[in-house]
């Protein structure tokens, strides 16, 4: 099967042959390593396919297990807390410069998100693209390329602070 994607613009087919190669790649590992499982070869060859379509099948089947037992917010959360938290802990190690405002803002929006679920349960059941808009821009927000916490801070948090003179209180206190 093959998924063809249409690109407009310039290099938008190489881009696809790009992932189409790394997909390759990705499939060939895991076959190299399914074949010195004990079972999988043998399930493999009794089906008539690589070993790898095993595996990769299981894993997807476990996958969707996984959303339809726990759900996919439960997911979201746990990605969205756990890489974030791995990278903000990281950050202080490395002592990098701006990393306070960008991780204490990402963990407020974070903490925001859930205090609105708890108040308003619903979002989680009758507003269809709420988990999904939240995985969003919990990502924009924790991303290195993006800094969306940052934004959030400098748009809109620090005006707050500003407007209520909790940013001449801190300068105070330094």
């Amino acid at each position: 099967m093959c998924l063809c994607l249409s690109v407009s613009g310039e290099g938008g087919e190489g881009q696809i042959a790009k992932i189409q190669a790394f997909a390759m790649q990705v499939f060939d590992d895991v076959n190299k390593k399914c074949e010195k499982l004990p079972y999988i070869p043998k399930a493999a060859e009794s089906a008539g396919v690589k070993p790898g379509v095993i595996v990769l099948g299981a894993a997807g089947v476990l996958s969707l297990l996984l959303v339809a037992i726990i759900g996919f917010n439960a997911i979201v959360n746990m990605i969205c807390f756990f890489w974030p938290a791995y990278l903000a802990l990281k950050a202080m190690q490395e002592k990098e410069e701006g990393y306070d405002k960008q991780w204490l803002t990402y963990f407020m929006i974070f903490g925001f998100f859930h205090v609105l679920e708890s108040f308003y349960p619903s979002l989680l059941t009758e507003h269809t693209f709420y988990t999904l808009i939240k995985l969003f821009v919990l990502f924009w927000c924790f991303l290195p390329q993006s800094k969306g916490a940052q934004k959030v801070y400098t748009l809109g948090i620090e005006k707050v602070l500003a407007m209520t003179g909790s940013a001449a209180d801190s300068k105070k206190n330094e």
